[in-house]
């Protein structure tokens, strides 16, 4: 941009400023004016870089190109993605490994709103199971809350502390290697918010919370989001902060085109932009006769193409260079550069210690249930991989929204201040599941389930469950849940249930009966939580059995009797996701013994376990499953016995088409990944295989055992928002075939 020559500029600003003391304070108040200078120094620089989504990875090769032709930044701010940009240069991050970390990013795994599935508690791991499907309701004053964004951005903020951690410790961001300034949104008013002290990540996180997409965040007591939608491209705050001379960077942004409107997020930039491209103009009337403006022309680049990065950074270098004869009037000689960067470029992070760590902001929550949960230590030195890791184990309760932590204390004892966001729709919950289950051969299971979940009733954090469900297996399950110290390692729990379930009992591939198995159950369990990877629980428990045949041969028994007796249930589960896992293993063990020393009609043991593995090189992935059970010849009655046949259980068959008082089985299953989804549906579509061997023995019938059964399958699959979907082809011994539907886990 061609402007009159810098004596013409500075006689025109002693003009404004004559006139502005003249016509009064308000008016002087409005001119965009750098602070004083010394005479005979160069020009200070600042940079003003826009927002735009992924268009705004452009910035790094803008960047790269300024660095390359030695121009010397004395200044950012910046807008959304600007301001992670601009937040990490001014943190003293180079453009080479700016652009190192970019390209590195995982862009859909940092907007996957959840921890990784590993941290999250194993009672939150456990409705994985049950098919709940988003969203989570709180239950408030009578009526269903919300949240007030779709990600909640605790992987994003955790992505942009690493991003900051030179910055740790730092809460004046004039004080960092290079001054810094954030732009975001009040919500409330729609008043443009300039960030410029606090947590750098803050508010990088704060600048780019896309309305209705990212929830926002609360600084100071205001409510800011988009710092793009009150000033997308802040050159008065550059020209504020420092600057006689501002870069601008412009990443204009065309409206999404309608096969590009594929996911909230996309909907909420587009609507950004909307509101961003009428600042975007004001600002560019601010520019000066001395100032540079770069756009780069980056096409059919979108603002939610993260996976384009590489040819953003591409874009973003050719348009910098085109203004080279521009830019190249600030260039200064290659030592006089070197010493100047030398001063920005930050040393090596070390994050020392801390003498204590307190929790803010809890109101329900009792800080030292969650102090518990930490592996970072007072004394110890810290890492942002282990602060990450403890945060993410704290999020993974499922009591809070967000958390982010702070260090205090420049000089002194240092203070770690970690701050759980607690939901504002908690902390009573209802959430909502559906299962089916079909062979398209008149074999059909079908459930549907509601859960109410209260928790912190005290200050160890107990919860109530309740869940009702209706359909094959009819249920109500009531469980309070008491953790017996701040630690959460040792619980107790006192639950009850009533119900109806119905089981098919073949003769080859003829149904000949549906035997109703109606019960009424409780028990008390004294339990240990093993860290985020399992569970164990032993206790008593009492169930009222009444079973009969409904329908067809009454080849089984009509009961109605009390079973009692002790049980013991393992879990652990370190899987990455519940029904297509990449990686990961888990294990579950469930023993009852009935004794007639605690009333029970009969005395009888039954043992049930399973475990599997996955592996994944690259898009392949690979599990095996193994499973068995038995009663060590105890004559276990009918409405205990274990069953096999359906999808992935000898695919093949029928819905439980075997039963028996022993089996075992086992399957190995290859998927691959042909389609990703966003967070908000789901993990991704899969095209896989299954080969399945199972045997089941001690007919309760009478009839004799199958033998060996071989089975197996090919199906599209789907870990969807409301759990897992199968649409497959199964196949077995005898040219026993089947074409099963499966959604949830009915």
């Amino acid at each position: 941009m061609q402007r009159p020559s810098m004596s013409a500029a500075r006689s025109s600003l002693l003009a404004g400023l004559i006139f502005a003391l003249l016509v009064g304070p308000h008016a002087a108040l409005a001119v965009d004016a750098p602070p004083p200078r010394a005479p005979g120094t160069p020009p200070r620089i600042g940079l003003a870089l826009s927002g735009g989504g992924a268009r705004g990875i452009a910035h790094v090769g803008v960047l790269k190109v300024l660095e390359e032709m030695r121009i010397p930044i004395s200044c950012v701010t910046g807008t959304s993605m600007g301001a992670i940009v601009g937040g990490t240069f001014a943190v003293g991050t180079p453009p080479k490994r700016l652009e190192e970390l970019v390209l590195a990013a995982d862009w859909p795994e940092i907007f996957r709103d959840n921890p990784p599935r590993q941290e999250l508690a194993i009672r939150r791991k456990a409705d994985d199971y049950k098919t709940l499907f988003a969203p989570e309701f709180g239950v408030k004053d009578g009526g269903l809350a919300l949240p007030k964004g779709i990600i909640a951005g605790v992987s994003i903020e955790a992505f942009f502390r690493v991003l900051a951690e030179p910055a740790i410790g730092i809460a004046d961001f004039s004080k960092l290697p290079i001054p810094f300034e954030a732009m975001a949104t009040d919500i409330e008013n729609g008043q443009s918010v300039v960030l410029n002290r606090g947590s750098v990540a803050q508010a990088m996180r704060a600048s780019m919370s896309v309305p209705g997409a990212i929830a926002p965040v609360e600084i100071d007591g205001r409510l800011l989001v988009d710092g793009g939608i009150a000033n997308n491209l802040p050159i008065d705050q550059a020209r504020k902060l420092c600057a006689d001379v501002v870069i601008a960077v412009n990443i204009s942004t065309p409206p999404l085109k309608r096969d590009e409107l594929n996911s909230a997020l996309a909907v909420s930039l587009q609507l950004v932009n909307f509101l961003g491209m009428q600042t975007v103009n004001d600002q560019l009337k601010r520019m000066g006769p001395d100032d540079v403006l770069i756009e780069p022309d980056l096409g059919t680049i979108s603002a939610a193409s993260f996976g384009r990065s590489r040819d953003a950074i591409r874009i973003g270098e050719e348009a910098t260079r085109k203004l080279a004869a521009s830019l190249s009037r600030y260039s200064m000689p290659p030592e006089q550069f070197a010493q100047f960067r030398s001063r920005q470029i930050a040393k090596n992070a070390d994050l020392g210690t801390v003498a204590e760590i307190r929790f803010e902001g809890l109101e329900r929550t009792n800080p030292e249930v969650l102090r518990g949960m930490l592996e970072t230590k007072p004394g110890e030195p810290l890492t942002e991989q282990k602060i990450n890791a403890d945060l993410r184990r704290i999020y993974g309760r499922g009591d809070f929204e967000g958390i982010s932590y702070r260090i205090v204390g420049d000089a002194g004892p240092r203070t770690m201040v970690i701050t759980p966001r607690e939901k504002l729709w908690g902390p009573d919950y209802l959430r909502f599941g559906l299962g089916l289950a079909s062979d398209f051969q008149g074999n059909n299971q079908f459930n549907v389930l509601v859960q109410y979940r209260k928790t912190w009733l005290n200050s160890l954090g107990a919860e109530w469950l309740t869940e009702a469900q209706i359909g094959q297996d009819t249920h109500l399950f009531s469980e309070f849940y008491q953790p017996l110290n701040e630690a959460g390692f040792w619980f107790g729990s006192l639950y009850g249930a009533v119900g109806q379930t119905s089981r098919g009992f073949f003769e080859d591939d003829d149904q000949v009966a549906t035997y109703l198995i109606g019960s009424a159950r409780a028990g008390v369990d004294l339990g240990a939580t093993l860290g985020t990877w399992g569970s164990l629980r032993l206790g008593p428990q009492w169930t009222q059995v009444n079973a009969r045949v409904d329908v067809g041969d009454p080849i089984l028994p009509s009961v109605n009797e009390l079973t009692a007796g002790g049980r013991v249930q393992l879990v652990v589960d370190q899987l990455d996701h519940p029904w297509f896992p990449q990686h990961g293993y888990a294990a579950n063990l469930n023993y009852y013994g009935a004794t007639t020393a605690l009333g029970s009609a009969l005395d009888y043991q039954r043992l049930q376990a399973s475990g599997s593995f996955v592996r994944s090189w690259g898009p392949h992935s690979f599990s095996i499953y193994a499973a068995g059970g038995t009663d060590f010849g105890s004559s276990m009655p009918a409405y205990e016995t274990f069953a096999l046949g359906g999808p992935l259980r000898l695919s093949g068959f029928k819905l439980n088409q075997f039963s028996g008082r022993e089996y075992v089985f086992g399957r190995a299953m290859y998927y691959h990944r042909i389609v990703a989804l966003p967070d908000l549906l789901g993990s991704g579509v899969y095209a896989g295989a299954s080969a399945e061997v199972g045997n089941i023995r001690d007919r309760v019938d009478g009839l004799p055992a199958p033998g060996t059964l071989y089975s197996g399958s090919v199906f599209l699959g789907a870990e969807t928002f409301a759990g897992p979907g199968y649409l497959g082809l199964g196949f077995g011994n005898g040219g026993a075939f089947s074409v099963y539907l499966l959604l949830g886990a009915p």
